[in-house]
C-alpha cells in the first residue's frame, strides 16, 4: 500500500535487498492519498525512487492509469537481466479512479441507491462508446495487409479477458463478458509428515541436565535432513537453538531476520503456506500480537477452504510453531521488557493457537517429534533458557492437550498443578511435604487437558495451582468450571503465581531466579508451607483416578 509509513514494510524491505531476492517485484500504490486524507498523505513521503534504491533494490515507475505502462514495467521486471536486486515498481495513481462520481474518491464509502443507480448507467454508456471505438479500428482492419492477423490476436485477447465475441451484421463484434468457467482447480493434498530417522535424534541421558536450545540444536541437525523443516531468528538463534541445528544440514534454510520480529513472523508464515514445517523464534514477549492476530485469520481462511466444495485440501493448513524463549521466570536479570509472565495469557485470546510450556528435556524432544507428524497448525511454546534435569522416562510421548501426574499416592491430601520450570519447584515443595507427612499430588500441566482438571476437581482435595507467570491454568480451569459444572466449591482451590496482591496483573522486574521465586511465594518451601495449611484437617481420600491422566514412566 502506498503509504508505507509502517515500520514492518520496512523491515521486509531491509531483507529482500540484502538477501539479493532478484526474484522479487514490490508493486506500491501510490495513490497519494490515504484513510483520513483521501487526496494527500497525513506525512509528507519522499520520493520513493531513492528510498528503495538506497536498500539495493531497482526501482521502475509507472502511470498505474495506463494498462501499457503496467505491463511495460512488469515486462522489465520479467525480462531483465537477474542482477541480485528486488524490483520496485511505483504505480503512480489517485483514488476513486475509473469511476465518474467524484464521490467515490475516497477511501472508503457508503453510495446511495439513486447514486449507484446514475454510476451503473454512466457506466455502460462509457463502455458502449469504448466498444464502438474497438469496432472503428476493427473495420479498418479489413483492409490492412496483417489485418486478418491482427483481428485473430484480438479475439483471442478478447478471450481471455473473458469476452465472448460475435460477428455483427454491420460489421464489427458483438462484445458480451463471460462469466466462468473457473479456471481453477482444487489444490492437491499435501503430505506434511516430516521424514527422519528416530535412531539419528540426541538420546536424553537421565542423570544429565539439558537446555532447550541444546535440545533443539541437537534434534534440528536430524530433522531438518527433509528439506521442508525451515527456521527464521530474530537476532537471538543462539538462545532458540534453531539456527544452529537446521544450518549444520542447510544454511540457505536457517534464516535470521536480525531484531525484525514481524518481519521474522511473516516470512515463517510464507515458508509454512509453501508447505515447509516451520520454525519462529524470538523471546516470549517480543512476538507481535497483530501480525500474530493476522495469520491467525489467514489459519482460518485456509481451514475453512479445505472444507467440501473448498478448493485447499488436506495438508494446506500453516505448519507454523513459534519458538518462545526465556518463559516465565527465565529471562532474570532482563527486566519487566523481557519478562515472559503475561505472554501466553495475552496470546492464549488468539484464536487457533495451541500453547504449549515445556518443562523437561525430553517432554521437549517429544514436543518436537509431534510437531514434525505434520498439520499441527499453529503451535506457541513457551521453553526454559537454562539448563533443566529430566522428568520424565525415555518411552515418554508428547500429546497435545494432556497433563501428566508425576507424583501420586493413595494417601495424597492436596495436588499442586504447574508447568515449565515451576514443575521443578512443586516437585521439591511435595517431597517437603512428605517430610511432614503430608503427600501432595504433582501434576505437570504444558498443555490444557480439560479431562484430568475437572477429575482434580471432582476429588474433593486442595488444589493448588502454583504457576511463574498470571495464572495460565488456572484461568483456563475457572472456565471449564463454567462450562462443565453447574455449581463451583472455591473454598479449596489456591492459586499462586505472579498477579499482584490486588488479583491484577503486573510486571516482573530484575532478579535472580531464587529472588524471583521468592517474591513471588513459588519457592518450594513457600509452596510446601501453602500446601500444609490448606491440607490441615481434612480427611485422606484416594488420588485422582489414573483413566484419564498419566503417570510418570
Amino acid at each position: 500500500d502506498g503509504e508505507l509509513q509502517e515500520g514492518p514494510v520496512w523491515e521486509a524491505v531491509m531483507f529482500a535487498g540484502s538477501r539479493r531476492l532478484d526474484n522479487l517485484c514490490l508493486l506500491v500504490d501510490r495513490n497519494n492519498g490515504q484513510l483520513d486524507l483521501a487526496n494527500r498523505m497525513v506525512f509528507p513521503m519522499p520520493d520513493l525512487r531513492p528510498v528503495f534504491e538506497s536498500f539495493g533494490w531497482q526501482v521502475f515507475e509507472a502511470d498505474a492509469t495506463l494498462y501499457e505502462a503496467v505491463y511495460t514495467a512488469l515486462e522489465q521486471f520479467r525480462y531483465s537481466p537477474r542482477n541480485g536486486k528486488p524490483t520496485a515498481i511505483i504505480c503512480h495513481a489517485n483514488k476513486g479512479y475509473g469511476a465518474l462520481s467524484d464521490f467515490l474518491n475516497k477511501h472508503k464509502v457508503t453510495m446511495s441507491d439513486p447514486l449507484i443507480a446514475q454510476e451503473l448507467e454512466m457506466q455502460a454508456e462509457q463502455r458502449a462508446r469504448r466498444v464502438e471505438d474497438f469496432n472503428r479500428f476493427y473495420e479498418c482492419l479489413e483492409e490492412q495487409p496483417e489485418g486478418e492477423a491482427v483481428r485473430e490476436n484480438l479475439a483471442e485477447a478478447a478471450g481471455r479477458m473473458h469476452l465472448t465475441t460475435r460477428a455483427l451484421a454491420a460489421g464489427g463484434l458483438e462484445l458480451q463478458q463471460a462469466i466462468g468457467p473457473v479456471l481453477t482447480r482444487r489444490a492437491s493434498p499435501r503430505d506434511k509428515r516430516i521424514r527422519f530417522d528416530r535412531a539419528l535424534l540426541p538420546k536424553i541421558d537421565s542423570a544429565k541436565e539439558y537446555a532447550a536450545s541444546d535440545v533443539v540444536t541437537a534434534a534440528m541437525k536430524v530433522f531438518a535432513r527433509d528439506p521442508r523443516v525451515v527456521s527464521v531468528d530474530a537476532d537471538l538463534g543462539t538462545t532458540s537453538g534453531l539456527e544452529a541445528g537446521v544450518a549444520a544440514v542447510d544454511q540457505g534454510r536457517a534464516l535470521n531476520a536480525g531484531v525484525a520480529e514481524a518481519n521474522m513472523m511473516l516470512l515463517g508464515e510464507a515458508f509454512a503456506a509453501l508447505g515447509s514445517n516451520a520454525w519462529v523464534s524470538t523471546f516470549c514477549p517480543f512476538f507481535d500480537w497483530k501480525v500474530l492476530r493476522r495469520i491467525a485469520v489467514g489459519q482460518q481462511e485456509r481451514v475453512e477452504a479445505q472444507a467440501a466444495g473448498g478448493w485447499l485440501s488436506e495438508g494446506h493448513g500453516l505448519d507454523l510453531t513459534f519458538l518462545a524463549t526465556a518463559a516465565n521466570f527465565e529471562t532474570r536479570t532482563n527486566g519487566a521488557t523481557h519478562m515472559g509472565n503475561d505472554d501466553n495469557l495475552v496470546f492464549d485470546a488468539i484464536a487457533h493457537l495451541k500453547i504449549v510450556d515445556i518443562s523437561c528435556p525430553r517432554q521437549m524432544l517429544a514436543f518436537m517429534e509431534w510437531i514434525m507428524e505434520g498439520n499441527r497448525g499453529l503451535v506457541y511454546v513457551r521453553v526454559m533458557r537454562t539448563g533443566s534435569r529430566v522428568l520424565y522416562g525415555p518411552e515418554y510421548r508428547f500429546e497435545f492437550g494432556k497433563g501428566d501426574v508425576l507424583r501420586r499416592s493413595d494417601d495424597d491430601q492436596a495436588a499442586i498443578i504447574s508447568s515449565g520450570r515451576g514443575v521443578h519447584e512443586a516437585l521439591a515443595a511435595a517431597a517437603l511435604c512428605a517430610q511432614q507427612d503430608v503427600a501432595v499430588c504433582v501434576v505437570d500441566m504444558p498443555s490444557i487437558d480439560e479431562s484430568l482438571l475437572l477429575e482434580l476437581y471432582d476429588w474433593g482435595r486442595p488444589l493448588v495451582f502454583a504457576e511463574q507467570n498470571n495464572g495460565y491454568i488456572w484461568q483456563n480451569f475457572l472456565k471449564i468450571l463454567y462450562r462443565r459444572r453447574a455449581a463451583a466449591d472455591m473454598s479449596r482451590i489456591f492459586t499462586v503465581n505472579t498477579l499482584g496482591p490486588d488479583g491484577r496483573p503486573q510486571f516482573i522486574h530484575s532478579g535472580t531466579y531464587e529472588e524471583l521465586i521468592a517474591a513471588s511465594c513459588l519457592a518450594p518451601n513457600q509452596l510446601a508451607e501453602t500446601i500444609l495449611t490448606h491440607s490441615e484437617s481434612r480427611p485422606l481420600a484416594s488420588g485422582p483416578a489414573s483413566e484419564t491422566s498419566r503417570s510418570k514412566p
